[in-house]
């Protein structure tokens, strides 16, 4: 009896901790306590998180670049916003998780996790010829933009989206710096690349 009194509040425990708790890729989310306004996340490796949190609005009202080291937590105090709905973001090089937090009467509450894997292009530059390289592009129209050191657009074009997506771009004129910029239905990918 003793025993299927422990294996009982040991699942409960779990139970009520997994309620709390919403793990996806590599992130992790759970409140520091019901009671209080404030939302605690887990790192489960070492890398650069960028970190927002929007309003109703799609305001910006924190943002912040993160150094986590593997096993850190970050604790977010909300208590000085007010009630209503709230979304925060984290964004690495290979993810972006976003979190629906609703504050009202002192307490929040949190979604699970929507993530999203970032698709990011490789860009090689050999003899003059800088390659565009999409192992899975991401779908729909594909747009890719290029400019020049001076900011002038030297090139700009609209694919449709493909499985695997590879250009090849003769850029032998005496240029000295490109960006190319490359736009998805939800991402944005920036790189300049230096040509000597």
């Amino acid at each position: 009896m003793k025993n299927f009194i422990k294996i009982s509040l040991i699942a409960v425990l779990l139970i009520n901790s997994v309620g709390l708790y919403a793990s996806e890729g590599n992130f992790s989310i759970k409140l520091k306590d019901v009671n209080e306004k404030s939302v605690t996340f887990f790192i489960n490796e070492t890398q650069v998180v960028e970190v927002s949190l929007y309003d109703a609005n799609n305001e910006v009202v924190y943002g912040k670049k993160i150094n986590a080291l593997k096993g850190s937590t970050k604790t977010y105090d909300l208590n000085s916003l007010p009630d209503g709905s709230y979304r925060f973001q984290l964004k690495t090089e290979s993810n972006t998780a976003e979190y629906k937090i609703q504050l009202k009467d002192g307490k929040a509450s949190v979604s699970d996790p929507l993530v999203a894997d970032v698709v990011r292009p490789v860009l090689t530059k050999e003899n003059g010829i800088i390659t565009l390289n999409f192992e899975n592009a991401p779908k729909g129209p594909l747009e890719i933009q290029i400019l020049d050191r001076y900011n002038d657009a030297v090139y700009e074009r609209v694919f449709e989206g493909e499985t695997k997506f590879v250009k090849r771009f003769d850029v032998a004129r005496g240029l000295k710096e490109l960006t190319f910029i490359i736009r998805s239905a939800n991402q944005v990918f920036t790189k300049t690349v230096q040509m000597y």
